[in-house]
């Protein structure tokens, strides 16, 4: 099983985690407006990454950007759909388990990669971009998917007070 750091903009990290530590509640939520993405246990990541690496068993860890510059949640992949570049095909995998909308999608470049994703948690102590090059896991931030050694994987565990109980080994 092979490990690896997704970089997430921060709205898109708001949509798609939902439950994650220091999200500030949007307005429309406030007049219950549901946000099905962020609610789904499967979830999607849509990337132009011609990564061909991931594989079902592997684990992403969410590397949110923008002012948070932080590792946050981890899943587990579930399927692997690369090169896709019909929107009817994406929009019939993806459902309603995305952060995008169907214009979105049908101004998408294509291909595509689509990685169908379980949810597992949030780390208990989210890892920074600086302790992550401190402890010489990521040169800086993530541009694109990146795979990291499982040493790399287990400091993230260890700083990052991942519960042994809930972690693969």
């Amino acid at each position: 099983m092979k490990k690896f750091v997704v970089p997430i903009y921060p709205e898109f990290h708001d949509k798609l985690f939902t439950d994650s530590k220091n999200r500030q509640t949007k307005v429309y939520e406030f007049a219950k407006e549901f946000i099905v993405e962020g609610n789904t246990i499967k979830k999607v990541y849509i990337s132009h990454s011609r990564i061909k690496a991931i594989k079902p068993g592997d684990l992403l860890l969410f590397y949110r950007s923008g002012s948070h510059k932080k590792v946050t949640s981890l899943g587990v992949v579930e399927n692997v759909y690369p090169g896709i570049e019909d929107t009817d095909e994406i929009l019939k995998m993806v459902g309603k388990r995305t952060v995008f909308t169907r214009g979105e999608i049908e101004a998408m470049k294509k291909p595509v990669l689509i990685i169908l994703f379980r949810h597992h948690f949030h780390l208990k102590n989210p890892l920074r971009i600086s302790e992550l090059k401190a402890k010489d896991i990521l040169r800086g931030p993530p541009q694109s998917i990146t795979e990291i050694k499982h040493s790399s994987y287990i400091k993230i565990k260890e700083v990052g007070g991942i519960d042994e109980r809930f972690t693969i080994h």
